[in-house]
């Protein structure tokens, strides 16, 4: 039997739906995001199983977990994903359901996910960026406790 799951994923718990391919909701729950409730859940429904979760900030976690199981999952897009963003009535339970039946209709604006290597890449990337925009801001700050004390630094910080 085909199912659909749904998750909306957030950084402590998840609320997930799980639907079959006539579109009835098999069932729908929150679960803590740790291995022993998650993992668990995932593992005994990832065999025959598509899986979508919407692509926060943490979503590497998640997929993370799943990965080894090899499973059929796609991340929303979540700015494509407008009918989440445009419904009046926003629950988690909602847009888990809306994730799932997305997905289950093929209507699931997916983004891509990239292999592990390139991930951990993006990742140290990102930390080098967030660190040289720090250091230009304390430059900054530097310069401005300066200015405001009437003292004008002629030489360029390294």
């Amino acid at each position: 039997m085909k199912q659909y799951i749904g998750i909306d994923f957030h950084r402590q718990t998840s609320y997930i739906t799980r639907m079959d391919k006539e579109g009835n909701i098999l069932e729908q729950l929150k679960v803590k995001n740790r291995p022993e409730e998650l993992g668990v859940f995932l593992f005994k429904h990832v065999e025959d199983s598509k899986i979508a979760i919407e692509a926060t900030g943490n979503w590497y976690y998640f997929y993370e977990l799943i990965e080894e199981m090899k499973p059929d999952v796609l991340l929303a897009h979540p700015l494509k994903t407008r009918a989440i963003a445009s419904a009046r009535i926003k629950t988690d339970k909602i847009d888990s359901a809306t994730i799932a039946h997305l997905l289950r209709t093929d209507l699931l604006p997916a983004a891509y996910i990239p292999p592990r290597e390139v991930r951990d890449v993006k990742e140290i990337l990102r930390y080098r960026a967030s660190l040289v925009s720090l250091r230009v801001a304390l430059k900054n700050k530097v310069r401005a406790i300066l200015s405001k004390n009437g003292i004008t630094l002629n030489v360029r910080f390294q």
